[in-house]
């Protein structure tokens, strides 16, 4: 499957002929673009399936060009300005982007936003969209990567990168990009941002507003990605390798369902068996089977859901339930949540390992919070969590257990670019007695 590395960029490189509308699709690296597409998910003015993510752009648009921004609360009018900003920017033929950023220690939480894994690193990216093709070539140069092991130091890595090609409705692609499948902000039992990116062969649709089917436009809007796939070889299952599938689709407008399938094959003779996390990791091929619900109660309101079917060895089943709520007008715009996740401890928690971190694994976590955006550009987050630790875990001494985490962020416009901070504070159990340890982070970036 290393092959996944070199089709990825070869087809990044490729040259291409001219006139693509937009960037292909919408990144996790932004929670606050994330907050107002939920926001006008949530009142029906994007009927699509908006819980898989890259979130293509091209369904976004066309439903925005149909917006009448007189029936738009002044919330909602706030997120239309903010992703039709987005959506503009994303026209753009080219883009380049560089950043810096350093953290005293790992911060990669499972969230849409920034990830640390390494203390420093310098990134440079260069995106190029034309009529069927796009392409974006990240490179990043990395001091102390949190997720090196005795095998990798992973100094350098290509993260980030992507090739697509569109066939019809239909979109090609060879890339190296983050993914989150799951209606939840802070968590999914499928893919999250807590470990470094896959290595992946996709087909996506390109636009979920499309009926599949004449005879199936009775399901409403519908997403379908299909993969291919290889773990980094800094992550824990290093070098496994899965095959997953995701539908999701809206069969009326409040109601947004997901189903998922993925299969794990671990490369044994790969893998690290002296680590702190060796008795979490799988020995035998898993396929894990995933349903995923979000109701949409008001315009302001939803609740959602995620249960996830694992089988292997063991069989056992974990969840997740979750709630949000919106407030703002023109100016600031505020997102609530609470959620709650129950992982069991016969749960391969393999994805749930944060590289270099010491929070153990959980079978329980609270978690509530807020997001908010402001129209200058200013934006900022508050997040509580609570985490009852696995038993099993105790005899691991070095790390913290029942962990209580507050994260803070904010970032700001200046310079030409834009600088973030986040913060990281837990308070726990190690070595018998109560501790604190923090982290924070650092980053500034440019686009142009």
């Amino acid at each position: 499957m290393r092959f996944v590395s070199k089709v990825v960029l070869a087809s990044a490189s490729v040259a291409f002929s001219s006139m693509l509308h937009a960037t292909p699709w919408i990144n996790t690296d932004d929670q606050f673009l994330q907050q107002s597409i939920q926001l006008l998910s949530n009142s029906g003015h994007l009927n699509i399936p908006v819980n898989t993510w890259p979130l293509m752009w091209q369904p976004v648009m066309e439903q925005l060009q149909q917006v009448n921004t007189q029936n738009l609360s002044s919330a909602e009018l706030f997120a239309y300005l903010r992703v039709k900003s987005a959506a503009s920017y994303a026209q753009r033929s080219t883009i380049k982007t560089a950043s810096l950023q350093a953290s005293s220690d790992p911060l990669a939480t499972a969230s849409f936003g920034n990830q640390f894994g390494e203390k420093a690193a310098a990134t440079l990216s260069y995106e190029s969209k034309h009529e069927n093709w796009a392409s974006g070539l990240v490179k990043s140069i990395r001091r102390d990567s949190y997720d090196a092991t005795a095998k990798s130091q992973n100094k350098t890595n290509w993260d980030g990168s992507y090739g697509a090609y569109i066939a019809g409705n239909w979109v090609l692609v060879a890339s190296v990009q983050q993914q989150w499948w799951g209606p939840a902000i802070t968590s999914s039992f499928s893919f999250n941002n807590q470990q470094r990116p896959t290595k992946s062969l996709q087909i996506n649709r390109l636009n979920s507003n499309l009926p599949l089917h004449q005879h199936l436009k009775w399901l409403g809007p519908v997403n379908v990605n299909l993969q291919l796939g290889e773990y980094a070889g800094t992550a824990p299952t290093r070098h496994a390798r899965y095959t997953a599938a995701r539908v999701s689709l809206r069969p009326i407008k409040p109601l947004e369902l997901g189903v998922t399938g993925r299969q794990l094959k671990p490369q044994l003779s790969e893998q690290i068996t002296t680590g702190l996390y060796s008795d979490l990791l799988p020995q035998d091929n898993i396929t894990t089977l995933g349903l995923d619900a979000r109701y949409n109660l008001t315009a302001q309101a939803a609740v959602y859901g995620e249960l996830s079917a694992q089988r292997g060895e063991q069989q056992t089943n974990g969840w997740l339930l979750g709630s949000h709520y919106y407030v703002g007008n023109q100016d600031i715009l505020l997102r609530f949540f609470a959620e709650y996740q129950h992982i069991p401890e016969n749960y391969a928690q393999w994805l749930f390992i944060q590289p270099g971190a010491i929070g153990a694994p959980y079978e329980k976590q609270w978690v509530a919070g807020v997001q908010i955006s402001a129209a200058n550009g200013q934006s900022g987050y508050l997040k509580f969590s609570n985490r009852t630790s696995q038993q099993k875990v105790l005899t691991q001494t070095s790390q913290l257990i029942d962990a209580t985490v507050v994260n803070v962020g904010y970032q700001h416009p200046i310079l030409s670019g834009l600088a973030s901070i986040d913060y990281e504070l837990q308070r726990g159990q190690q070595h018998n007695e109560k501790v604190f340890e923090h982290a924070v982070g650092a980053k500034m970036e440019w686009r142009w």
